[in-house]
């Protein structure tokens, strides 16, 4: 085997490999006699068929699947032999030579992993949030319980409204995105934010000129990479109402304290869970940089961009959704850093998953249902959802052992202090 090495910045690496003609041809005609030991022709026994008749038949067939998988073979050798450990799919590329006494040419493209190790972890700060929640904050969130009415005020933070819009591109409508009846918590949705700020202080009947630009990134083809003006209308406006219950009586209590306290200390676990592996993540990226290879973000960038059409189309998704205005290049960035710390430390540390795990997690998981043995029994049986709680156990694993490591400083909150803590979501990097 001979190959030719290459280094072009926009395309990555680049290897040049060829296959003499002689090994092509023997594994040719191997396959060819395989086929015909299995091939039946009118005018032949089974096996008896002349080779050339199978070669004039199947021939390009048997051709291409014999040099792909000789391109991958000599791939994986040139790979071992140089010691190069890639990233990413290959892109092979055969060369056309009419000559057939000549070997036969190849390029493959790929990317290197990128070389780095784990540093400066034991540099990291972070907070841990603990959060004491007390019968008395049970107790008035039973008693308060929140119900909608009409106002006729201008719009305030966390109102419930109601919209309808339009959009115009140069100012001729596009009929078939107009959306009615769109209800939502302003400040509490998934819609852009340009959206939640604009509606602020209007009042029912109000009309609103919007004006956005939607990424090439953008789900929707009919808007995608185009400047627009949203118009949108405020039908109605709802304001929380605060009523003191009358049912006040001790049985009331003690029937509906626990179960909500349970509910809503599990809730606030999770949150602070998630706010502290997200610190942990986001300090690790920023004390250990990565160049991360230019085919690799465009792969995960496509990856991206086609699951979020397929979820678009999918889930009849509004437009306005903030996720399919998110940065796309930047959380593909984030994503793969991430990916690329978590395999380093895997490899470093040698973390495995054993199946005990995996079972605790989805048994964990399991008891948020009614029938907890389906879901154990649905997690089981379907490899795609099982591989996604091995990747969660050992995400896990990654995160216990990066708190070993850092600094952890506590920090106690009232069940009040958390509804107005300033958590820092990074919708792009927790995506």
């Amino acid at each position: 085997m001979k190959f030719f090495m290459e280094k072009n910045k926009d395309v990555g690496h680049r290897v040049r490999i060829n296959i003499p003609r002689a090994i092509v041809n023997k594994k040719f005609i191997e396959k060819c006699t395989k086929i015909n030991q299995k091939t039946s022709i009118n005018g032949f026994r089974k096996g008896k068929v002349p080779i050339k008749i199978i070669e004039k038949k199947y021939g390009n067939t048997i051709y291409y699947d014999v040099f792909n998988k000789l391109m991958q073979k000599f791939f994986q050798e040139f790979l071992q032999k140089e010691k190069i450990k890639i990233i990413g799919i290959p892109k092979y590329f055969i060369h056309p030579d009419k000559d057939t006494k000549n070997d036969l040419e190849y390029s493959v493209i790929y990317e290197e992993y990128p070389y780095f190790k784990i540093k400066n972890i034991n540099h990291i700060q972070i907070e841990k949030i603990n959060v004491n929640i007390t019968d008395n904050d049970i107790k008035e969130l039973i008693l308060k319980k929140n119900k909608w009415k009409k106002t006729n005020r201008s719009i305030k933070k966390y109102d419930q409204i109601t919209i309808n819009y339009c959009i115009y591109e140069n100012n001729v409508r596009i009929k078939k995105i107009d959306s009615e009846n769109i209800q939502f918590i302003v400040l509490q949705n998934n819609l852009i934010a340009e959206l939640n700020t604009k509606v602020l202080n209007h009042f029912v009947g109000d009309i609103i000129f919007l004006k956005l630009n939607f990424s090439a990134f953008h789900p929707d083809k009919e808007l995608c990479n185009k400047d627009v003006t949203l118009k949108i209308k405020i039908l109605e406006i709802k304001e929380k109402e605060e009523i003191i219950e009358k049912i006040k009586n001790d049985n009331f209590f003690k029937n509906n304290q626990k179960t909500l306290k349970n509910k809503i200390k599990e809730k606030v676990k999770i949150l602070t869970n998630n706010y502290f592996k997200s610190q942990i993540i986001e300090n690790v990226i920023k004390k250990n940089p990565i160049k991360i290879p230019p085919i690799l973000l465009k792969e995960e960038i496509n990856f991206l961009y086609n699951k979020n059409i397929e979820e678009y189309e999918r889930k009849k998704d509004n437009i306005l959704d903030q996720k399919y205005h998110l940065n796309l290049k930047s959380l593909a960035e984030k994503r793969l850093k991430i990916k690329l710390i978590f395999d380093q430390i895997i490899t470093e540390n040698k973390i495995s998953i054993q199946e005990s795990q995996i079972q605790s997690l989805i048994h964990q998981i399991s008891l948020n249902y009614k029938r907890p043995l389906e879901i154990v029994n649905l997690y089981n049986k379907n490899k795609t959802l099982k591989k996604t709680i091995e990747q969660l156990a050992l995400e896990n694993e990654i995160i216990q052992l990066l708190t070993k490591k850092i600094k952890t400083i506590e920090k106690n909150l009232t069940f009040n202090e958390i509804k107005n803590y300033k958590w820092n979501k990074n919708k792009e990097f927790l995506a």
